[in-house]
């Protein structure tokens, strides 16, 4: 065998066997969780509703996204956003799905063992899609979140192997710092490139049609790559050479062209966009990547070496938190900078002053002329769900001959694929049962374990498979007092009690529910 072919094996082996380390670790967890935002947009459902559903299903992700979704940075109005759905109204989808990936991303990485290597990884990648995507607005880009999203996981290898690369991490590291260049360490201790490890996983995790056609065709002419690579340009020349050097000013040039303005204009435009990236890190949750964005100023240029120098004083480690406290357009809380959030229940707890949040958003979405009904109904879903405090809650509807309710959104039911299951039961033909019960005498219910001893015809056997034997709540969604739906909750994970006070919060939103369609019916009337 020729030295050539040698290679090939020992590249193509090895890097077969790094894919299986990745997925033998929590990367699936971000792959199934990317994946499934990413095609969110096809769903045949509302997209916003789908996007809060995965959303919701994620205790962890929801606080965290609606900490960032009431940032200065986000949200400079003093309009608190209380829920998931009013997040994707006020935000937008694509804004709110943008914050998703990067928050994925950032938890996925925050546990790496390579601390300091992940956290430059972490801040190039926020800085380089920060940058791109503010090029893309300013151009006139479709879509600036798909460039900031192909951005964002452009060098998605890297960040895998810095993440679970173990004592290899170290190796390769050690190697660099005696002058090889990171390709020639990388192929010298695993026997390929990292960038190959990207170009697999952006394929086999099916991402982006965007970032798959920047990874097969690097040196390809078109608008919206040249926007994604000088996002990439940008975010290693502040890093490497700083913001005054000669190679910034000619990439500020390049983007003067690009933008057809000025290069002070430029320039500017640039700096402002690093400040707003550290402040976006430290929101997320990524503290020590934020530090490792080189600010504008002569004092910043160097800020990955204020935090890897142990020499430096405790006066001088803090230049670049108070450069992002300080900077105009952004603001960040004092005290803000956090690695993780505090510990948080998988099921959500009872929180009367949440519930009170969510209701004064439902009569909001209410009161406005363009009320609607998808909005009413998610926005009762997750009060039921993280307000009332519940493992567990379907909103279902009745099909027009009223025979069959199929189940249009759940909560806290998904498979080991992070997939939805669904719910559809038929009217007995001979008897009855709690669902159809509730339906046709418009009274809510909260059945108890010993009712369904007493009966066990209580329950159709469709409910039962989706919840088990556990106590639950159902109500009737009605309009004009017409049965329409269901909404059924329960605390059987967590075997939590179903006490009286639950009950009548469950049964106030739903009410809330029903008032809210019955006055959008009556305005469409």
């Amino acid at each position: 065998m020729n030295t050539t072919s040698a290679t090939a094996t020992v590249t193509y082996s090895s890097l077969e066997n790094w894919l299986e380390v990745i997925r033998d670790h929590k990367m699936p967890i971000f792959e199934q969780t990317v994946h499934r935002i990413l095609l969110i947009a096809e769903d045949d459902r509302a997209p916003a509703s789908a996007l809060a559903n995965i959303i919701l299903q994620d205790a962890a992700l929801t606080a965290r996204l609606l900490r960032l979704a009431n940032s200065v940075l986000y949200n400079p109005s003093t309009t608190t956003i209380s829920t998931v759905t009013r997040a994707v109204i006020v935000l937008g989808f694509n804004v709110v799905r943008e914050l998703c990936l990067t928050l994925v991303l950032v938890e996925t990485l925050l546990h790496g063992q390579a601390k300091v290597r992940l956290e430059r990884e972490l801040a190039h990648a926020l800085h380089a899609a920060t940058q791109a995507r503010a090029l893309a607005v300013a151009s006139g880009d479709r879509s600036p979140e798909e460039v900031f999203i192909a951005t964002l996981l452009y060098r998605i290898g890297e960040l895998a192997f810095w993440c679970f690369g173990n004592e290899y991490c170290d190796r390769v590291e050690q190697l660099m710092q005696t002058g090889q260049t990171p390709e020639i360490a990388q192929e010298k201790i695993l026997g390929f490139q990292l960038s190959a490890l990207t170009r697999r996983l952006i394929h086999e995790w099916r991402l982006t049609d965007l970032l798959q056609e920047a990874i097969d065709h690097p040196m390809r002419q078109d608008d919206r790559l040249q926007t994604l690579r000088l996002g990439q340009h940008i975010a290693h020349c502040a890093t490497e050479f700083g913001w005054e050097s000669d190679e910034m000013t000619h990439w500020v040039q390049r983007s003067a062209e690009l933008l057809d303005i000025t290069e002070a204009e430029a320039r500017e435009l640039l700096q402002r966009k690093a400040t707003e990236a550290a402040t976006m890190a430290r929101e997320c949750g990524a503290s020590g990547a934020a530090k490792r964005i080189p600010l504008p100023g002569e004092e910043h240029c160097c800020v990955d070496s204020v935090f890897t120098d142990p020499s430096v004083t405790n006066n001088q480690s803090t230049i670049a938190d108070d450069a992002i406290a300080a900077a105009p357009l952004v603001a960040v809380e004092t005290g803000a900078e956090y690695d993780a959030d505090p510990e948080i229940s998988a099921y959500p707890q009872p929180d009367p002053h949440l519930q009170l949040s969510i209701l004064r958003e439902l009569g909001q979405a209410i009161d406005s002329a363009n009320c609607d009904f998808s909005v009413i109904m998610e926005l009762v879903l997750e009060g039921i769900y993280r307000g009332v405090g519940m493992d567990r809650v379907i909103f279902a509807l009745t099909t027009p001959d009223k025979q069959f309710i199929n189940s249009k959104y759940m909560i806290g039911f998904t498979d080991e694929n992070g997939k939805t299951k669904s719910l559809r039961c038929k009217r007995p033909e001979k008897s009855s049962n709690i669902l159809f019960d509730a339906l046709d005498t418009k009274q809510a219910h909260l059945v108890t374990l010993m009712e369904r001893r007493r009966n066990p015809n209580l329950v159709p056997a469709e409910l039962v498979a989706q919840i088990g034997n556990v106590a639950f709540m159902v109500a009737p969604i009605l309009i004009n007092q017409k049965g329409i739906g269901l909404f059924i909750a329960d605390r059987g994970l967590s075997q939590r009690p179903l006490d009286t006070e639950s009950f009548q919060n469950f049964q106030h939103f739903v009410q809330q529910a029903n008032f809210g369609l019955s006055v959008a019916r009556q305005r469409k009337s």
